[in-house]
């Protein structure tokens, strides 16, 4: 069944889109007129572009649509709903491959030639950011003589990929982050039927947490609540990193950066939990505690906050002994020196899994990006000298 199934009788078409006001305006002009210009959905990875853009082609293939969207009554809305609609099509890599054929690519837009056979239309959902340069152009030939019956609907997370001559020949609609509260409402809406399994059923504080973690994007809130993975793998992390002080540098080369190997394919899941970590203790440090993600982790957030703190001072103590300076006592502020440092510390150890990210997404090698990060965080964590070096290490 499609991802547009019905759910209730007042919960058709657009209004299952929650939240995104200004995007559901524009999309009610767009399906009442007879433009067929192409569009294309603009939007981080889990925005949700892949569920607009089957209530966008279904409201296109309606036989009586409305400023709503489909009627969700009609024989191409069962259609739609049942996975056969005849005038429909998504182009797409196949599973396990990155890219598109040129030659599908050719083969599926040549067949649009023929007409509808259930309604005026022909729609077709492509993921764009699988066209390579040459099916882009490919595609580009539809896009500069578009064919009366066709409507073809993009997706992607990466305009920039495209090509200028694609980008000026579509209408772009940008899906933007939801607010907490909209992925705590999609959340709920999606899994209010989920069965208790060996995690147990979603709780306020889990939809909470989801919610906050999520950033804005419910197809990520929903994935990670589907399941209990996600538990065991922030669970695992959160304890690797907050016992970095304690490792040595033998356990980073070896049992930790295994850890890291062993779930490569959830790497950037990982970066994710370590953010969040990382945003939680300059959140205490700002005394905002109500603005943390991993609430059920404060208490040893604030454990290992106030560690950072002590290897901080001590090494600031034995800098001067061994300079023979006089160590002044701190003043009393809102900001003494060493929460400064540790402020600055953190802010840099964020940036530093974003590089690490930034490199992995490069091709750079993947043990050594790891083995780089898990040097920063550990000596951030002991109140080491952290070591400068660029991106491109």
């Amino acid at each position: 069944m499609s991802s547009t199934s019905k759910k209730s009788e007042r919960n058709r078409g657009f209004s299952r889109i929650t939240g995104l006001s200004a995007l559901k305006s524009r999309l009610a002009g767009l399906i009442l007129t007879e433009d067929n210009s192409c569009i294309l959905l603009t939007g981080p990875s889990g925005s949700g572009k892949k569920k607009i853009a089957n209530l966008i082609a279904q409201a296109l293939l309606c036989h009586a649509p409305t400023a709503a969207g489909a009627c969700e009554n009609c024989a191409s809305c069962h259609h739609f709903d049942q996975g056969n609609h005849l005038d429909f099509s998504i182009l797409e890599a196949e599973s396990g491959k990155k890219i598109i054929p040129t030659e599908s690519v050719r083969s599926e837009l040549s067949d649009l030639v023929r007409y509808p056979r259930l309604g005026k239309r022909r729609v077709i959902l492509i993921d764009a950011d699988e066209l390579n340069e040459q099916g882009q152009n490919v595609l580009l030939k539809t896009l500069e003589e578009p064919l009366p019956h066709v409507r073809l609907i993009l997706t992607s997370s990466d305009p920039s990929r495209l090509l200028p001559t694609v980008i000026s020949r579509v209408i772009n609609l940008k899906v933007d982050p939801r607010t907490e509260e909209e992925i705590r409402q999609i959340i709920r809406e999606e899994l209010i039927d989920r069965k208790s399994d060996e995690s147990g059923p979603l709780t306020d504080e889990d939809i909470r947490f989801f919610a906050k973690f999520a950033s804005g994007l419910p197809g990520l809130a929903l994935e990670l609540a589907s399941g209990d993975w996600f538990r065991r793998l922030r669970s695992e992390t959160a304890a690797i990193y907050l016992s970095l002080d304690q490792a040595g540098e033998l356990d980073l080369f070896t049992d930790i950066s295994a850890f890291f190997l062993e779930r490569k394919e959830r790497i950037d899941t990982i970066f994710s939990v370590l953010q969040s970590l990382i945003r939680d203790e300059l959140c205490i440090l700002w005394r905002t505690e109500t603005e943390i993600i991993n609430s059920d982790l404060l208490s040893q957030l604030k454990t290992a906050l106030e560690d950072k703190k002590r290897n901080l001072a001590r090494r600031a103590e034995q800098t001067a002994k061994e300079q023979g300076l006089v160590r002044w006592k701190e003043e009393d502020s809102e900001w003494s020196r060493t929460e400064r440092e540790l402020r600055n510390r953190l802010a840099k150890a964020g940036a530093i899994v974003e590089e690490s990210r930034e490199a992995l997404a490069r091709n750079v090698n993947f043990e050594l990006t790891i083995t780089r990060l898990l040097l920063h965080l550990k000596f951030l964590a002991a109140g080491d000298e952290i070591i400068e070096s660029g991106k491109d290490d």
